[in-house]
């Protein structure tokens, strides 16, 4: 959650605090020696919980920027409507980097809703040579000049129900919750195509690491949205993850950036 955002001076003399709600340029201090840096959208707001209690032992200073629906591949929203309030944070990205030259980047957004995300692609090699991944190749060339580490996480699929609200009524007339999964279809559907543009451009990337993440949620070939065990929903809304969901993710967060950074 976003709600104890320490607004930070340095990125304030950037890009000033936002007309806008639900935009955070925040820091944390943290006990450890390197310098994170997370940004990405409505879900970078979620997955900073999750950031901050793996990660407070490992960074000095944690920076947050974040704003609902834009994506820090800000080419791709420029044409958002002016309610989004994308043009406040255009082009902002690089120039955090390039003044807090942070050791680690991670990136935390969905992209299905973008139009530039959407087209299906074969496989990652037949991404390679579409143009959306290479303007995306060319985002990581330009932020890699700033960091040591880029770690891009993969969005959660978008269901057609509001998960909690769907399981406490089932719970409450008696019902099992043994359908509240998502067919790995659909999940491809929704997801591979902005993900495998990811992957594809991570191949050209050195400093890139992409986080697999929907495997953590897969059991019997289904994606689970609420937990077979705690009944409690992974999704807070039919899109965006619950506290619950970002505690699913910890542990491969812990796992896959913390043996990256582990010499840095």
């Amino acid at each position: 959650m976003t709600t104890d955002c320490n607004w930070d001076p340095l990125m304030l003399s950037i890009a000033p605090k936002p007309e806008k709600g639900n935009a955070f340029f925040c820091s944390y201090e943290g006990t450890g020696k390197l310098t994170m840096f997370l940004t990405g959208n409505d879900m970078a707001q979620k997955v900073l919980a999750g950031v901050k209690e793996v990660f407070s032992g490992t960074y000095k200073k944690l920076y947050f920027a974040a704003r609902p629906v834009c994506l820090t591949f800000e080419t791709f929203t420029q044409n958002y409507a002016p309610y989004w309030g994308c043009s406040e944070i255009q082009n902002k990205t690089a120039e955090f980097l390039a003044k807090i030259k942070p050791d680690v980047m991670i990136i935390a957004q969905n992209m299905k809703n973008n139009d530039n995300f959407r087209a299906p692609v074969a496989s990652v090699e037949d991404a390679a040579t579409d143009i959306v991944t290479k303007q995306v190749s060319a985002f990581f060339k330009l932020w890699s000049a700033y960091t040591k580490k880029i770690f891009i996480i993969e969005p959660q699929p978008t269901v057609f129900v509001n998960p909690a609200a769907s399981a406490a009524k089932a719970l409450a007339d008696g019902r099992s919750l043994d359908t509240n999964f998502i067919p790995l279809q659909t999940v491809q559907d929704q997801i591979d195509p902005g993900w495998m543009r990811i992957l594809a451009a991570v191949k050209t990337c050195p400093k890139c690491i992409a986080i697999d993440m929907r495997g953590t949620f897969i059991e019997d070939d289904k994606y689970w949205y609420v937990d077979q065990k705690t009944n409690l929903s992974y999704l807070c809304d039919n899109n965006r993850l619950s506290p619950a969901g970002v505690k699913k993710m910890e542990p491969v967060l812990k796992d896959v950036i913390g043996k990256a950074i582990a010499g840095l």
